[in-house]
Parts: structure tokens; C-alpha cells; sequence
């Protein structure tokens, strides 16, 4: 689910280059472009239409379930996905014997307000709509499994702020105003935050579906820290041009980064190097770190200058 999406095009490309055949599930009027490439059943759903589901999830083990309303959006929007086209899904998905239902959420559900690096032990602490829909569809699917299908295996993966290849909110506004000569930054540019590539996260997603961990296991996953000043130093001469980095005021002008992503950047929220620990459980480590993430942004981008919807 959310195949056609900024993470999950890079889960089919992930899942093509292990040799796994896969679904994809695509809304109306989605790309298909990264799918079609990578040999995947391309199949037409809704979510809020559980009878639309009934042909994807035939003769299915996994469910990867990356669909989400995008932050930013009204309360309604995420109360109605969590209460219909969730549970939808996993109704769904018990019906057709599904073993195995691999959730992806955020690091963000720990909210803004968060001080220090976060572990396995810090309290989630929701601070806007979309933090508290990603924390209630972790219950939802925790919840459902134990009560209504016990032998469903459940994993949750909290990712950190993904950047890579398609990322139309942070990668492209960067490189755009990189062919100015000028990259604006936002206040926060130079806290440390954890980012995770999304080859990265398909590679969690993946291993977790094999794991033998406790019920409804989660999985913290980044992969590295680094200040957005330090991924722009790196991105500029990947890109192949010549920029200054200049940060956002009177004279220097607005950013191109959309405020959400400001408040992520203001947060600076980081994950520990204790959790390193717990990724060893399914054989996670993380491949990129920010001079391998700016080659492959500069790369996408002079190949193919296109974004897919927005990040789950």
C-alpha cells in the first residue's frame, strides 16, 4: 500500500533488486512509472472501498502498508483514513490470510517537543494532527492483531525524516534554488537531525518482515545525523553547479522549503546510537550517509527532474 509513493517507489525498487515479486496498490490518477519498471502487479484500489481490495490482498504472506495522509492535512482527513481505510485493510488482510502486516510510522510520533536523542524508552509525545494519526494507526494495527487476528504477525518501523532520490519537499526545493546560484535555508538549518534514506527504510521494512521479535514490534531506523547545512554542503557540487548558502532574512530572501519541513528542521529530532542495538534483530544497517544521499539526489535529478506524490 502507497506503492506509488515517494518512500514506497523506492520499496518496489528495493523489492526488484532482492528478486521479491510484489503488489502494488495505486490510487486513481497516481504514477505508475517507478512500478511498471520494477515488474510490479499494478492494481487499482481505495482504501475507504473495502471491496476494491478484496483482488490485491489474494494469495498475499506480507502487507506493506505505507499509506498515509501527507502532513498538513485537516484533522478529518487522518480521523477518516485511521477509522475506514485502515481498518479496511487489515480486515482485509485477515480474511486472506495474511501473515504477516509491516506498518511503516515516524520518529515524529515522539513529537516536536522532544529534548535528546530518542531510544526505545523516550514517551511518545504527539504535537500536531498528523503525529497523533501516525501514533493511533500504530495502536490501531497493535490492537487489531491482538484481538481479531492473533496469528498475524505485526512490525512497525519508525523511520526518521526520509531524504533521497524524489523527494519533492526538501531534495527539489534545494536543487531549484541551487540553479539560482542562492540556497535560502530556514531557521533550525544547522540542528542535527536523523534522516533516512528510503532505500534505507525499504531495507528495514524488508528485514522486519522476517524477524522473530515480541508482538507488535517496533523498529527505530535512521540513517545518519547530519544539520540540513551540512546535507546542502554536500548536495551543491554533487549537483554539478555553483551555490552560496545563505540563510533566510530580509536580504537573503525566502526559503523554497515548505514550512512543515521547517518545524522538522526546528525540532531536531535525533535518534540514539543505543537503538543500533535492536537493529541487529533483522540484520538492519543503514547504507547511506550524506555525501552517498547527495549523489544520488544530483543523479536523479539531472536524470529525470520529476517528484512522485507526497511522502507517507
Amino acid at each position: 500500500m502507497g506503492g506509488t509513493g515517494f518512500i514506497g517507489g523506492h520499496l518496489c525498487e528495493y523489492f526488484f533488486a532482492e528478486g521479491e515479486i510484489s503488489k502494488g496498490i495505486f490510487r486513481k490518477g497516481s504514477h505508475l512509472r517507478i512500478m511498471d519498471q520494477c515488474g510490479v502487479q499494478c492494481l487499482e484500489a481505495d482504501l475507504m472501498d473495502r471491496s476494491t481490495l478484496h483482488e490485491p490482498l489474494d494469495m498475499v504472506d506480507v502487507v506493506y502498508n505505507l499509506a498515509s495522509p501527507p502532513p498538513g492535512r485537516q484533522q478529518d482527513e487522518y480521523n477518516e483514513f485511521n477509522q475506514v481505510g485502515l481498518k479496511n485493510l487489515l480486515e482485509e488482510a485477515k480474511e486472506h490470510g495474511v501473515k504477516t502486516f509491516v506498518h511503516l510510522s515516524t520518529l515524529e510520533v515522539y513529537g516536536f517537543g522532544q529534548r535528546g536523542a530518542i531510544d526505545e524508552g523516550t514517551p511518545v509525545s504527539p504535537t500536531n494532527h498528523y503525529q497523533q494519526a501516525k501514533l493511533e494507526s500504530e495502536r490501531i494495527v497493535g490492537d487489531f492483531a491482538k484481538a481479531s487476528a492473533p496469528d498475524m504477525k505485526v512490525r512497525v518501523v519508525r523511520a526518521a525524516r526520509a531524504i533521497g532520490s524524489r523527494d519533492g519537499t526538501l531534495a527539489a526545493p534545494i536543487l531549484k534554488m541551487t540553479e539560482g546560484g542562492k540556497v535560502v535555508l530556514p531557521p533550525g538549518s544547522s540542528n542535527k537531525v536523523s534522516f533516512s534514506h528510503p532505500k534505507d527504510i525499504a531495507q528495514a521494512l524488508f528485514r522486519s518482515a522476517s524477524s522473530n521479535g515480541g508482538e507488535a514490534e517496533k523498529y527505530l531506523v535512521k540513517s545518519f545525523d547530519a544539520s540540513l547545512e551540512e546535507v546542502t554542503a554536500a548536495l551543491i557540487p554533487a549537483s554539478g553547479k555553483q551555490a552560496v548558502i545563505k540563510r533566510s532574512g530580509v536580504f537573503s530572501g525566502k526559503t523554497r522549503i515548505s514550512a512543515y519541513t521547517v518545524e522538522q528542521l526546528k525540532a531536531g529530532l535525533t535518534l540514539s546510537d543505543n537503538v543500533e542495538q535492536t537493529w541487529k534483530k533483522i540484520n538492519y544497517v543503514p547504507v547511506y550517509g550524506p555525501e552517498k544521499v547527495a549523489a544520488d539526489i544530483a543523479e536523479w535529478y539531472r536524470r529525470e527532474p520529476w517528484t512522485t506524490e507526497d511522502p507517507a
